[in-house]
C-alpha cells in the first residue's frame, strides 16, 4: 500500500507538471463516419482491434484519445499509418473521432499469464525500489481505468503486444537509444526535448519486466 501511495503522489505530480487536455466539444455521429473510412479497418468499428499490435480503443477516455491522435497530426507521435490516414481531418475532426470512440463498450480482457501473473503484479501495484521502478497503478489505476482527468490510459485488457511494443519505445526514448524516431515514443512529456513519467520508468525496464507486465495488464479488469 506504501508503495502504491508514493506511486500515485508522483503520478499526481505529473499531473501536475503539465496541462490538462481540452477537448473541443465532439459530435459522436460525424466521428462515427470518419472512423468508417479511416479508422475501423485496424480498431475496429466499436473499437475492439483484431490486430494486437493495434490498440482497442472502445471506452478508452477521450482525452487520451484526442490527445494521441492530436501527437500524431502534429509529428509529436510517430506512426506512418496513422499520420497518413489522419492527414486531412482537422482538430474537430479529430475530436469526433475521439468522442465516438470513447463512447463504444469498453473491451473485454485476456487469461494473461498464471505462470508470472504474482511477480507482475507486484511489479505493476508497487514497482521495485531497489531499481527506481514506479508501479504502473499509481498512474493507471490498480484495475488498469486509467486516469481520465489526466488522460492517463485506460490499459488494463489491452492487448499485451500493443503494450509491449509502447514500452519499449518508451524505453527507447529513455535511454536516448540510437534507433529510428519512429522507434521511440516521447508524447509522455509535455514538451519535446523533456523526459516525461514512462520514458523514465521504461528506461529501467528488462525485456522479461516488459513481457510479464505487458501479459499482467492484458489480464486486468
Amino acid at each position: 500500500m506504501k508503495k502504491l501511495l508514493v506511486a500515485t503522489s508522483l503520478c499526481v505530480a505529473s499531473i501536475s507538471a503539465s496541462a490538462v487536455i481540452t477537448v473541443p466539444k465532439y459530435d459522436a455521429a460525424a466521428g462515427q463516419k470518419i472512423v468508417e473510412e479511416n479508422c475501423a479497418a485496424c480498431h475496429g468499428m466499436t473499437g475492439t482491434s483484431v490486430v494486437p499490435t493495434q490498440p482497442n480503443l472502445g471506452g478508452q477516455n477521450v482525452r487520451y484519445i484526442f490527445k494521441q491522435l492530436r501527437d500524431f497530426k502534429t509529428g509529436y507521435r510517430i506512426n506512418g499509418i496513422m499520420q497518413g490516414q489522419i492527414a486531412t481531418l482537422n482538430e474537430q475532426d479529430l475530436a469526433n473521432v475521439a468522442g465516438y470512440y470513447s463512447e463504444q463498450k469498453p473491451w473485454g480482457a485476456f487469461a494473461g499469464n498464471p505462470a508470472t501473473a504474482e511477480e507482475a503484479g507486484k511489479l505493476f501495484l508497487g514497482g521495485d525500489k531497489k531499481r527506481g521502478v514506479i508501479g504502473c497503478a499509481g498512474c493507471h489505476d490498480p484495475k488498469g481505468a486509467g486516469n481520465a482527468y489526466a488522460a492517463f490510459p485506460r490499459i488494463g485488457g489491452q492487448h499485451a503486444e500493443y503494450i509491449g511494443l509502447q514500452l519499449k519505445m518508451f524505453r527507447a526514448a529513455g535511454r536516448e537509444d540510437d534507433v529510428a524516431k519512429d522507434q521511440k515514443r516521447i508524447n509522455d512529456a509535455a514538451k519535446e526535448g523533456e523526459k516525461g513519467m514512462m520514458q523514465v520508468v521504461a528506461a529501467r525496464l528488462s525485456d522479461r519486466d516488459i513481457k510479464i507486465l505487458s501479459q499482467f495488464v492484458s489480464a486486468v479488469h
